[in-house]
């Protein structure tokens, strides 16, 4: 007869089960049954499988062999929706597809810079869980500013929220145009999110229309249509560009490309964020003063009013 540490009832030889890695006997019930409450629980970790005399921790393929196969199955559910199966070595690990359109489940090692589904082959990073980015160069930090402005976009683009430029509280465009009244008194556009005076109530956006029209750039301290921004002729290599006298004024802000503070050969548009340069090295070309990118004139208004990636200063 064999004594039950759990239940202390005596059984025979054939009612218990000898636990193989400490020896220890019980009854089957009373395995079953607290096996069974550990499942049910949603106890499923390997560490949680422990004989109750000793602590020490079941052999793996008890669960498999012991359980009744509903059971079992309950169990496998439970262990693979948590990504907690057995058989996994100590560099493995289970892990969801991070696409939300796909349920795939696949191992990957541990310390893995990346991973990619075998179902639907897209990449993610396994620091930051967002689309892989390393391969353009960018930053985790960066790849979440980009997630930021995106579901900004989402918000203007489906819910009719924007974010003011002077205080950063987010408004919500009801009906009416695009000129947009904040409760701390700034007003700015809805389209671009710049900040406007009553004064452009009107002339900020093409033919004057704020309900229908896109907006203009800014330029030479007024608001113009992008067409109208004047294309001045590229500067030929070999011209040498005169040395500007040390007493006339100069930009508060330097070229990005070639450091040039010279009105006569840099000009600042677009709200200054914008410094078209006609040196010798940037050879007319364009740049924005926030990020340092080069810019084709034609685009501003493109570059600044779909909340450019590398733009946007305020935190969201």
């Amino acid at each position: 007869m064999v004594y039950c540490n759990i239940c202390f009832c005596t059984y025979k030889e054939e009612e218990c089960y000898t636990l193989p890695n400490c020896l220890h006997k019980f009854c089957k019930a009373c395995l079953i049954e607290q096996l069974k409450t550990k499942i049910e629980s949603q106890q499923i970790d390997l560490s949680d499988f422990k004989c109750p005399q000793c602590g020490r921790l079941f052999n793996p393929e008890i669960i498999e062999n012991f359980l009744p196969p509903n059971l079992f199955q309950k169990y496998c559910d439970f262990a693979l929706q948590f990504n907690k199966i057995m058989g996994l070595e100590d560099h493995e690990l289970l892990t969801n597809c991070l696409n939300e359109k796909c349920i795939e489940k696949f191992i990957i090692w541990k310390d893995a810079e990346y991973m990619q589904c075998p179902s639907c082959k897209m990449k993610f990073c396994r620091k930051c869980s967002l689309k892989y980015h390393k391969d353009e160069g960018i930053t985790c930090e960066q790849q979440k500013e980009l997630l930021r402005d995106s579901f900004y976009r989402e918000l203007k683009n489906y819910l009719t929220l924007c974010k003011c430029p002077k205080c950063n509280n987010m408004c919500e465009k009801i009906s009416g145009c695009n000129f947009m009244y904040c409760r701390c008194k700034a007003n700015f556009c809805f389209l671009c999110d710049a900040e406007l005076t009553e004064e452009y109530h009107f002339k900020h956006w093409q033919n004057d229309d704020p309900f229908k029209s896109p907006c203009r750039v800014w330029y030479n301290g007024t608001w113009v249509d992008p067409d109208k921004v004047p294309k001045v002729e590229p500067i030929k290599e070999d011209k040498i560009v005169q040395v500007i006298p040390m007493e006339q004024k100069e930009n508060d802000i330097p070229c990005p490309n070639c450091g040039n503070k010279s009105k006569e050969v840099s000009q600042l548009v677009f709200f200054d964020k914008v410094i078209q340069c006609q040196s010798v090295k940037c050879q007319n070309q364009a740049f924005c003063t926030l990020c340092q990118t080069q810019l084709e004139i034609d685009d501003l208004s493109i570059h600044f009013n779909q909340e450019t990636l590398l733009c946007n200063l305020n935190e969201y």
